[in-house]
């Protein structure tokens, strides 16, 4: 923070490194140590890499119903396609078509405010942008923490939590 003050950027910098720290801290620091070896870890390399990936999800069958990583998967995904379409529609209005003029900063949201009778504001999709991002890497953060530490069964056995409300027992609600 102190740099962050020196160099004149805002805090929101410090804070958006910090969930990316986080975020890899968690696969090869704080998940080993919870679960006890240091084997556990994220290895480096592609092949590796993808071999870990194939085992987690093999030893968690089904990995992809960690609700904490349908969670992560979204919003790296929303950041992705949100951001891309930021880039797109700046590029378009920075560069017109022959014989057209150069648009001017609030072309851009006219064109969505035209188009979907909504527009966030130049400011505003930076901001979403920063939101989508940072919660990427805090959830998918969480999704490695609880994976074998906290939940050492399939993901598919979590969604049965809902079995269990007295709701849906032989008597209902009486």
């Amino acid at each position: 923070m102190e740099i962050a003050r020196k160099l004149g950027i805002g805090l929101h910098l410090p804070a958006a490194f910090s969930a990316a720290i986080f975020a890899y801290a968690s696969l090869v620091v704080i998940r080993p140590l919870l679960l006890g070896a240091w084997g556990y870890g994220f290895p480096y390399g592609i092949m590796a890499h993808l071999d870990w990936v194939s085992n987690v999800g093999y030893q968690y069958l089904h990995f992809h119903y960690n609700p904490f990583h349908m969670v992560a998967v979204s919003f790296f995904f929303a950041t992705t396609f949100g951001l891309a379409l930021h880039g797109g529609e700046i590029l378009a209005a920075a560069n017109p078509g022959r014989g057209q003029p150069l648009k001017y900063g609030g072309h851009e949201s006219v064109y969505f405010r035209d188009t979907i009778a909504y527009s966030i504001g130049e400011l505003g999709i930076h901001r979403l942008g920063y939101f989508l991002a940072i919660n990427a890497g805090i959830w998918s953060a969480l999704c490695m923490i609880i994976s074998g530490p906290f939940w050492t069964r399939g993901w598919p056995y979590w969604w049965g939590w809902w079995l269990n409300i007295p709701i849906w027992g032989p008597h209902g609600f009486s």
